[in-house]
């Protein structure tokens, strides 16, 4: 009996858990705080983190080899240094993707601008100024005939092992024919248009066409999956992202729907 009461318990837990999280993007934006904003851009449907284990084994090796370089060349007398050089250890910088088409992303962006601007003390006339200003973020007009992707390094504030932004040093065409979404059909569609970051802070931007070339939405509520994919040749040592990034990332549409409409 007591273990039917504890089952029981744990899954009225786990309902209430999971509405309770639902409730953070279905309520109105001007009611999140700073935590649900962080809570939407980093742990939703619409997001994924990717942590590359591949990554952090060439980080591993390439740490080996430096400190048995620096054992080779450190004499006896620095003893001290040899063991601040061995214990050195950096970290694989995890890569964060977001589908930035999705309306509560956006708000999250926007709302984590608010607070930090004291949007909800503000006067009427300032708040027009605001709202002016964030306009285009969340009304996102090139959102209505594209799927608007956007990956980043995470990193935390003090931007340690992070020298320049995710796809950097990339240009368009270096993306095109390497980077599609892929339907649960396995059909493709391409990438319309690539926009690297400028720096460390700033997105890597993607589009791609919402409609095929019939018309008809590349990707529906009534589907179960798509996937963010990377061509294999595209992941080689060439690329100096490669080590850090995945295959592919793959969403389940139904985390996406809301009211029946999927959100993306």
């Amino acid at each position: 009996m007591k273990s039917k009461i504890v089952i029981l318990f744990s899954f009225i837990f786990l309902v209430f858990g999971t509405i309770s999280a639902q409730k953070t993007w279905e309520k109105p934006m001007q009611k999140w705080n700073k935590e649900d904003a962080i809570k939407i851009l980093n742990t939703s449907p619409w997001v994924q983190t990717y942590q590359s284990t591949e990554g952090m084994a060439a980080i591993d090796k390439t740490e080996i080899a430096k400190t048995q370089n620096d054992l080779r060349i450190t004499t006896a007398t620095n003893q001290n240094q040899v063991n601040g050089s061995t214990s050195r250890a950096l970290s694989v910088v995890p890569v964060i993707i977001r589908l930035h088409s999705a309306l509560p992303i956006r708000q999250a962006l926007v709302r984590l601008q608010q607070i930090d601007a004291g949007y909800d003390k503000m006067d009427e006339q300032k708040r027009t100024i605001f709202d002016n200003a964030m306009k285009n973020i969340l009304d996102c007009p090139l959102c209505q005939n594209y799927y608007v992707i956007t990956m980043t390094k995470a990193v935390n504030s003090s931007r340690e092992n992070v020298e320049d932004g995710l796809f950097q040093s990339m240009k368009n065409e270096q993306l095109k024919g390497n980077v599609w979404l892929v339907n649960e059909n396995g059909e493709k569609d391409e990438l319309e248009q690539f926009v690297p970051p400028k720096s460390a802070n700033d997105l890597a931007l993607f589009f791609f066409k919402r409609k095929d070339a019939n018309g008809n939405n590349f990707i529906g509520a009534e589907d179960k999956n798509f996937k963010f994919v990377f061509n294999n040749a595209f992941l080689t040592s060439s690329n100096p992202y490669a080590t850090i990034l995945p295959k592919s990332f793959e969403f389940k549409i139904s985390g996406l729907v809301l009211n029946g409409n999927l959100i993306f």
